[in-house]
């Protein structure tokens, strides 16, 4: 390396960067319209929503009913009955986990990868985002019907932040796992 060249493979690395921006420029505008298409479907269909909030209402009745606890149900609002008063846990569009799925399915969506690879992401991470949002409801139902106080911290802060890192889990494992990642590069 003399006086004033460059350094042998520095064009290549600048390809390499270049590529990467474009792909991930790619992702973040497929991602934003899936995100956005999938979203409008939502408001066009407000009667699926509804329904989400009833299905997620009734899940959780069923588990408090085994475990035994007391409540009366309508629709999608649990009330229960306890020591501390009357309380009323409504299941809103934001507690059925549909807004974090259209997320995961966003990015699963837009992540080049394989149309089979795609389909198994979807597959395998809707269903565990909807268990762990039940896990989480009937967490935060129980914490409700015993400990009252401290509904707001789990509900509001600690379980959001931690159904958004197993969201984001998900999305690495299949990554990991099923997106082959030993494809060609091409040749310019």
């Amino acid at each position: 390396m003399g006086q004033g060249k460059k350094p042998e493979g520095g064009e290549k690395k600048k390809l390499k960067g270049s590529a990467f921006q474009r792909e991930f420029l790619v992702f973040l505008i497929l991602f934003f319209i899936i995100w956005l298409l999938s979203y409008l479907l939502t408001r066009m269909r407000p009667g699926f929503v509804e329904w989400s909030q009833t299905l997620v209402a009734r899940e959780v009745a069923f588990c408090l009913k085994n475990l035994g606890y007391k409540y009366a149900i309508k629709e999608s609002t649990l009330t229960f009955y306890t020591a501390f008063g009357g309380w009323r846990f409504e299941i809103i569009p934001e507690c059925t986990a549909l807004y974090t799925s259209i997320i995961y399915f966003s990015i699963i969506g837009a992540y080049p990868a394989r149309i089979g690879e795609k389909l198994i992401g979807v597959l395998v991470g809707i269903p565990a985002i909807h268990a762990l949002n039940l896990a989480r409801m009937l967490f935060v139902s129980i914490l409700m019907y015993h400990r009252p106080r401290l509904f707001e911290l789990f509900h509001g802060y600690l379980w959001q932040v931690g159904f958004v890192i197993f969201m984001l889990l998900i999305v690495i494992v299949w990554m990991w796992k099923v997106v082959k990642t030993g494809r060609p590069e091409r040749n310019p």
